[in-house]
């Protein structure tokens, strides 16, 4: 049975990445995920609690890559890279980030998710921006809760800018303007 919610869960991750939350529909889940309508209102009740499950399994796996990512690297700068660079790691998840940031302006059942999900990943970053800082590898401009915050609000319009395809933007250009942007913030020439 898990592998059929599984199932549904992946389902309204890609539909979310193609229509947005708002056109998202049980029967498009359903013929997505290979399952009855009925199957997925008796697990989940409504498309709503759907996409809610869906949005805190995908907050679950990020946070699962982000500490399987660091794990038993040390190095400050080299753990700052990773959760940078790894933020902008594929067009998909920045569609599904952006959607998702969208959807909760517009849902207050979404918006406490999509703030958890902030807050996770700026606690990742917040870390290892203390961490560097400690060791002597970040010469912090601001604080490092500011920094961590302008660090997720440059990751936050890089990865719009990936999932508009502005400009042409792509992962591996929008990776490295992000790490162009970040050093001068930690006190790096480069990042």
């Amino acid at each position: 049975m898990q592998e059929k919610i599984n199932r549904i869960l992946h389902a309204a991750e890609r539909l979310l990445a193609t229509y947005g939350v708002d056109g998202i529909r049980l029967k498009d889940i359903a013929a997505e995920a290979g399952v009855s309508i009925g199957l997925i209102q008796h697990h989940f009740g409504s498309r709503d609690a759907v996409v809610r499950e869906m949005l805190v399994s995908a907050s679950r796996r990020r946070l699962a890559n982000w500490t399987a990512q660091l794990d038993g690297v040390e190095d400050s700068q080299t753990r700052l890279r990773l959760l940078l660079a790894g933020a902008l790691s594929s067009r998909e998840r920045c569609i599904l980030w952006t959607e998702s940031c969208a959807a909760a302006s517009r849902h207050d059942f979404l918006q406490p998710l999509v703030s958890q999900t902030n807050d996770e990943w700026r606690r990742w970053v917040l870390e290892t921006l203390e961490r560097g800082r400690v060791d002597g590898t970040f010469n912090l401009h601001a604080s490092a809760p500011d920094t961590a915050r302008i660090l997720v609000a440059l990751v936050d319009g890089l990865m719009v800018a990936v999932a508009a395809d502005d400009a042409g933007t792509s992962t591996e250009s929008a990776s490295t303007l992000l790490l162009m942007a970040a050093a001068p913030h930690v006190g790096l020439d480069v990042l």
